[in-house]
């Protein structure tokens, strides 16, 4: 596994300047590349799409929209049962509006309650708390004293989210990157 610095950038430019730079501080073409990562959940790695059947934030939104479901359902049921007593007219269909709309607002509730912010060190590749998306600069610390030399070059040029990783190292790419594991270790 190779040892690597890897810096984020929102923009082409950034990249541009740090490739220049990178070349100027005399790193061989070979010890760096680019490669884009897009936003979270984006990147089709699930047979269905998107990255993970869910995140680590959303992994209970499941079980949140069935309990809202049987709850909204249950209310919107009563509430048709008072309108079908009150307008006789209206009868059965008073009884399935109040329960399919008690139901519809009752799973959206719940699976919004069962979302929440990511715990990162509950983070797996089924559950995913991925970085932000955007154009990346990865450079090989192999060889002896370059890894202060690169960090210095990428915050000198604007990187964000710079951080040490391991990876196979190949013809100038990150071969083995994946975006729903992060292994990486902030160096900012």
């Amino acid at each position: 596994m190779a040892k690597l610095i890897v810096g984020r950038f929102d923009d082409v430019e950034g990249v541009k300047r740090a490739v220049a730079a990178l070349a100027a501080a005399g790193f061989g073409r070979e010890e760096y590349g680019t490669f884009y990562s897009g936003p979270p959940g984006q990147h089709q790695l699930y047979p269905i799409g998107g990255d993970a059947h869910s995140d680590e934030g959303a992994k209970d939104a499941g079980s949140g929209a069935a309990a809202g479901a049987a709850l909204g359902g249950a209310a919107g049921l009563a509430v048709g049962g008072i309108a079908a007593v009150a307008l006789p007219i209206a009868g059965v269909a008073a009884l399935l509006a109040g329960m399919g709309i008690g139901a519809y607002t009752g799973s959206l509730m719940g699976a919004l309650s069962g979302t929440r912010k990511p715990d990162e060190a509950a983070a797996t590749t089924e559950h995913p708390v991925e970085q932000p998306g955007g154009v990346r600069v990865a450079v090989n610390v192999d060889r002896a004293g370059t890894e202060p030399r690169a960090v210095e070059v990428l915050v000198g040029v604007g990187a964000q989210n710079i951080a040490r990783a391991e990876g196979e190292w190949r013809d100038r790419e990150w071969k083995d990157f994946d975006p729903r594991v992060d292994e990486t270790e902030k160096v900012e």
